[in-house]
């Protein structure tokens, strides 16, 4: 029987030693090697196919390099950029993500974090807990939570975007076009709707305008994005076959205001024209939209490298230090596209 090939092995072929070609493939490690080096012994390894053993690996080193994302809905358009994000970041580091989706059920929220900490992970990244998860059930492990919800941000360390500073951006832009009736469409958590129905109503309290309860509409949450899609393009409608509708929508988030855009068409209202629209996300759907829909861009993939560098700083941090909880804001930015633009006289 052919002898499996060993570290040694590859070590002597590549010309190096066995230490330099083992940092190469510990996960921790490997960004200590010159690029130089680190391309000879894995060439080397591939040429005798040899393969380290991660399992045995990790049973010393009591790590398992898997870190947990625990979201709500993996189909949301926003959910892929949030994941890549972390994913490139924690891949430059030796690290696999484990994403685990919950249907926006507080049930399967916590059977999540229990299976995290069953499976032993080495980190967390839990997106904006349900308002059933206390504090007290997060798992003893270094965790970064991405919401602005204070009594998290209390007790562990956080990554947040700025939304309400991006709804005012918005409805500041709509109301230097002209606009002094804009509706918005209100949609996703509780927490996601109070916070953007607030900056809505501060907004319209600090322009002097008067708040007409019928421009806001609240669509009501859906576990799949595809279900609250066409639940949102009946509420629309009725608010764009109004008498007195509104000469600008901001939706507050993209999928919302793609729904916006689809109804104006088929009521053969003519945007920006008739009806301008922002959406929220900046989502690649708004891009390619027709027109190109104006968004807020919250940076959702910054938002996840942030989440992951932060943990990885928890993880390779002095286990004996006491843990500083660091919070962080990602500023929000309103991207002009065609969707929008001055009021008109037919859109007045």
């Amino acid at each position: 029987m052919k002898k499996s090939p060993t570290l040694v092995d590859v070590a002597k072929l590549a010309n190096t030693s066995k230490a330099t070609a083992a940092r190469v493939f510990s996960r921790s490690k490997s960004a200590n090697v010159r690029l130089e080096t680190k391309a000879r012994i894995l060439e080397a390894a591939d040429k005798l196919g040899y393969s380290p053993n991660l399992s045995a690996a990790s049973l010393r080193s009591k790590k398992t390099y898997l870190i947990a994302l625990c979201i709500h809905d993996i189909t949301n358009p926003s959910s892929p950029s949030l994941i890549r994000g972390i994913q490139d970041e924690l891949a430059q580091h030796g690290y696999d993500l484990v994403v685990f989706n919950s249907d926006w059920d507080p049930n399967k929220e916590k059977k999540n974090l229990l299976a995290v900490v069953r499976n032993q992970l080495d980190g967390l990244i839990l997106q904006d807990p349900s308002d059933e998860l206390d504090v007290l059930e997060l798992p003893d492990i270094p965790s970064v939570i991405l919401t602005s919800n204070e009594v998290f941000s209390a007790v562990r360390s956080t990554v947040s975007t700025d939304t309400v500073g991006g709804v005012k951006k918005a409805l500041t832009y709509l109301h230097s076009m002209g606009h002094d009736r804009i509706g918005i469409l209100l949609g996703g958590s509780v927490s996601q709707i109070t916070n953007r129905k607030r900056a809505y109503l501060d907004f319209y309290e600090g322009a002097g305008l008067k708040v007409e309860e019928r421009l806001i509409v609240d669509v009501p949450f859906k576990t799949r994005a595809s279900d609250t899609f066409i639940m949102a393009k009946e509420l629309i409608v009725d608010l764009m076959r109004s008498p007195q509708r509104p000469s600008a929508i901001f939706a507050s988030n993209d999928m919302l205001g793609l729904a916006a855009l689809q109804m104006a068409q088929i009521e053969g209202l003519e945007v920006p024209g008739d009806l301008s629209v922002v959406g929220m996300d900046d989502l690649f759907s708004a891009e390619s939209a027709s027109p190109a829909l104006t968004s807020v861009s919250k940076h959702r993939f910054e938002v996840g490298t942030q989440a992951a560098k932060n943990l990885l700083n928890q993880i390779h941090s002095d286990s004996s230090a006491v843990k500083e909880v660091v919070n962080e804001l990602v500023e929000c930015t309103l991207v002009i596209r065609d969707s929008s633009g001055p009021i008109t006289k037919h859109g007045a």
